[in-house]
């Protein structure tokens, strides 16, 4: 990986911006960043393969409105003492990913109930943001569809600072 500063809200923007160009409605996407959000030390080529796999994801098996949330927060790693982390929350107004399959969808050659692609991305999606010493969970959004969180830690490594 080659990690740099990355400023996730214009990554996140850019990603939709190519979206929107493909033929996706604007409206289609809500992009909120809660705050002044710190960059994160990440690969960026990395960081558009995590954000394309899962807001291509959040449009494919959703509906309505993909909505996607920055945040920098405080939270713990591990068992460790709270650091802080940006998190970055994409939620879909679909029908969700049903609760028995949730444990399941970060493995290899998983594939809800519509087929299509290869059931790999959202297992890379995971081994990619643990490398970067991050975190992805799945759940259910407010609004019945699926809803995936990821953080990546905010602060600049040692060695580099």
């Amino acid at each position: 990986m080659r990690r740099q500063p990355v400023d996730v809200p214009t990554a996140v923007r850019r990603y939709v911006d190519r979206m929107v160009a493909s033929g996706h409605a604007e409206s289609t996407f809500q992009v909120v960043v809660e705050r002044e959000v710190p960059e994160v030390w990440a690969d960026p080529d990395r960081l558009d393969q995590v954000l394309a796999n899962l807001l291509e994801n959040a449009v494919r098996h959703g509906d309505g409105t993909v909505e996607v949330v920055v945040a920098a927060r405080t939270e713990p790693i591990g068992d460790g003492e709270p650091v802080p982390v940006l998190a970055v929350t994409i939620s879909d107004e679909g029908e969700g990913i049903a609760e028995e399959d949730m444990q399941r969808v970060f493995t290899r050659f998983w594939h809800g109930r519509s087929r299509g692609g290869t059931g790999l991305g959202l297992y890379l999606v995971r081994g990619l943001i643990e490398a970067h010493g991050g975190r992805i969970a799945v759940s259910r959004a407010p609004s019945g569809g699926a809803r995936f969180r990821f953080t990546l830690p905010a602060e600049v490594p040692e060695h580099v600072a």
